[in-house]
C-alpha cells in the first residue's frame, strides 16, 4: 500500500512538474500552459492555442511584491480575459478560443507616476491556429 502510494505521488509530481499539463475533464484532457508573471514580462511571451479547443492558462506571478494583471481583450472570438494575479500568486484562466488570428496579451497595472507595465515591455502574443494546422 505505501509503496503504491510512493509510486502515485511520484506519479503526480511527474505530471505536474513541466511548463504544460493535462486536467482531466468530462470530455476528455484540457490543456494547461503555466504563464510565469514577473520582472515586467511574461514567460513564455508567445502562446499558440487551436481553434475550438479548450485550455487553461496558469498564470503564476512569481514577483514577491508587485501585482500583476492578464488582459487579452477581444470577445469576438471568445477572448475576453482581464484577470489580477496577487504577489506570490496564482490564477488559472480557461479560454475556448473561436477564431483563429493573433492578439495580443498585456498587463495594465501601474504604479503612481511611472509607466505601465505594458509600456515597460509586460506584453506577449496569443496566436489560434486552425485545427487542421497543428504540429506543422
Amino acid at each position: 500500500m505505501v509503496r503504491n502510494s510512493r509510486l502515485l505521488l511520484t506519479l503526480v509530481i511527474f505530471i505536474s512538474s513541466g511548463s504544460i499539463n493535462w486536467l482531466h475533464a468530462e470530455a476528455g484532457y484540457i490543456k494547461v500552459i503555466e504563464v510565469t508573471l514577473g520582472d515586467y514580462r511574461y514567460m513564455p511571451a508567445n502562446i499558440q492555442l487551436m481553434v475550438d479547443q479548450p485550455v487553461v492558462l496558469r498564470l503564476v506571478n512569481v514577483d514577491s511584491f508587485t501585482p500583476h494583471n492578464f488582459t487579452l481583450k477581444d470577445a469576438s472570438d471568445g477572448l475576453d480575459v482581464n484577470v489580477d494575479i496577487p504577489a506570490g500568486d496564482s490564477v488559472d484562466v480557461s479560454l475556448m478560443p473561436l477564431v483563429a488570428g493573433s492578439h495580443t496579451f498585456y498587463c495594465k497595472n501601474k504604479f503612481l507616476f511611472t509607466d505601465s507595465h505594458r509600456e515597460r515591455g509586460m506584453q506577449g502574443t496569443l496566436t489560434v491556429i486552425p485545427a487542421n494546422q497543428a504540429g506543422q
